[in-house]
């Protein structure tokens, strides 16, 4: 079972997708993106705010299809090596206004779209129930807020420079948590203040030296 390309709204601002259970991937056809037209697309042009909730059976999620693009690079630079790391090409566009990506109820969702680092507008992130996510990282222009709950095979988030305040819940093994330069508040439940002693005095002395104060540490409750 596929979506349907509600990419291509364009004055869709608010979606919520919930108990789609037949669904195991979310492809460029979500976004409406075919390979014949990679290179000019538009896609969600004024969505705001995704919700994606109740997907127990998702497992995969990619807006350009891997193949595809590395063969059609392949053809244009010349080039026989091996692929590239995927950016959006520089005349699509997707995402471009979305502030805010909640996932919750999503067990086999493996990773997050490394396109969606490129959102400049994106404030707010948040997942919970996402059990088999292992990394969050590389989301330079995130401001504001990641929330993560529920999320126990979580090991590592990193390089998140912009994002003022971090909220964690019972993600057991979570070890690492770095390079958030402009961090301002840190919440943790009481089920994360045993695990959290790997990673809370670094982010304090990072705090420190660029600030020249103390992150604040509250009890998530």
């Amino acid at each position: 079972m596929h979506l349907p390309p509600v990419g291509q709204l364009p004055n869709l601002k608010y979606l919520k997708i919930e108990g789609a259970a037949a669904v195991t991937i979310i492809g460029p056809e979500f976004a409406g993106l075919r390979a014949s037209n990679l290179g000019r697309t538009v896609a969600f042009p004024k969505l705001e705010e995704l919700l994606i909730r109740d997907m127990p059976n998702w497992e995969e999620w990619f807006f350009i299809d891997e193949a595809t693009s590395t063969a059609k690079e392949r053809v244009d630079d010349g080039d026989s090596a091996m692929p590239k790391e995927k950016a959006l090409p520089p005349r699509m566009q997707i995402l471009s206004r979305l502030r805010r990506l909640e996932l919750s109820g999503c067990p086999k969702l493996k990773a997050l779209p490394r396109q969606l680092a490129q959102i400049n507008s994106l404030k707010e992130i948040e997942l919970r129930w996402v059990s088999s996510l292992k990394v969050v990282e590389n989301f330079p222009l995130l401001s504001e807020t990641l929330l993560i709950a529920t999320c126990q095979a979580l090991e590592k988030v990193s390089n998140l420079p912009q994002v003022r305040e971090l909220r964690v819940q019972d993600c057991p093994n979570l070890r690492l948590v770095e390079e958030l330069g402009t961090l301002e508040q840190l919440w943790l439940y009481e089920d994360m203040h045993e695990v959290s002693t790997l990673w809370v005095p670094g982010l304090q002395q990072q705090c420190r030296q660029c600030h020249g104060e103390d992150l604040d540490v509250y009890n998530w409750t």
